[in-house]
């Protein structure tokens, strides 16, 4: 598994080097090259080469924007296939939990495995709408 990369410990106002970058993002030094081929701006007339800590800010937070991917009403992600999935079969259960919602629990419709959402109470029609919802819990609206 990949490492989670940040940019909470980049200082804007500095100047980092290749293994100054990685370790304020917790990545390898040899990623931080492949960023910058891939489009991240550095200072590359001196040596070493300089990182502007604002450009690596920027690029990291762009490159979490490109990964987002959102779920429409009724779509679950599922962590095997890596992306929003609908419920096998048309079913889901739902589990009240507290008072403003409950948790919908379904198969993902492409490789069957468990996926989960957290559902708010106002949400249930809509859900109801998309899918035969079960379960002793649910309530119709």
């Amino acid at each position: 598994m990949g490492r989670r990369v940040s940019a909470a410990r980049v200082k804007a106002h500095r100047c980092y080097t290749v293994e100054e970058a990685a370790d304020a993002v917790n990545a390898t030094p040899q990623t931080i090259r492949v960023w910058a081929r891939q489009g991240l701006h550095v200072l590359a007339e001196c040596r070493p080469i300089l990182i502007l800590g604002c450009a690596l800010k920027a690029f990291v937070d762009e490159m979490k924007e490109k990964r987002k991917r959102p779920m429409k009403a009724g779509q679950f992600y599922c962590m095997r296939c890596k992306d929003p999935r609908g419920a096998a079969f048309g079913m889901v259960t739902f589990h009240r939990g507290d008072v403003s919602g409950g948790e919908m629990e379904a198969f993902c419709e492409d490789c069957e495995g468990a996926v989960r959402v957290k559902v708010k109470e106002a949400d249930l029609p809509a859900w109801s709408e998309i899918y035969e919802v079960d379960g002793s819990d649910s309530r119709d609206p």
